[in-house]
C-alpha cells in the first residue's frame, strides 16, 4: 500500500520551534522598544528655560484642550439631533 513518505527538508522539530519563538520574541521586544522611544520623542514636552515660552506653551495647551471640549460638545449635539423626535 501507499505509505506517506516524509521529506527530510520539511521536518520541524521542537527545538526549531522554540528557537523561532525566541527569535520572534526578541524581534517583538526590539520593536516595542523602538515604538516606545518614538512615542517619547513625539509626546515628551520640550524643556524651555524662558518663562515667556513656558507661558505660551501653557496657553497653547489650554487652547487645545478648550478646542477639544468644544468639538466634543458639537459632536454630541449633532448625534443627539439624529435621535430627536420631530
Amino acid at each position: 500500500m501507499n505509505t506517506p513518505q516524509e521529506n527530510p527538508k520539511n521536518v520541524i522539530t521542537l527545538d526549531m520551534i522554540s528557537q523561532q519563538k525566541a527569535e520572534k520574541l526578541e524581534e517583538i521586544r526590539a520593536s516595542k522598544k523602538r515604538i516606545v522611544d518614538n512615542a517619547r520623542q513625539i509626546f515628551h514636552p520640550t524643556e524651555t528655560l524662558n518663562s515667556a515660552n513656558t507661558l505660551m506653551n501653557n496657553f497653547s495647551s489650554g487652547m487645545v484642550i478648550f478646542n477639544g471640549v468644544l468639538t466634543g460638545f458639537k459632536i454630541i449635539k449633532r448625534i443627539r439631533s439624529f435621535f430627536k423626535k420631530k
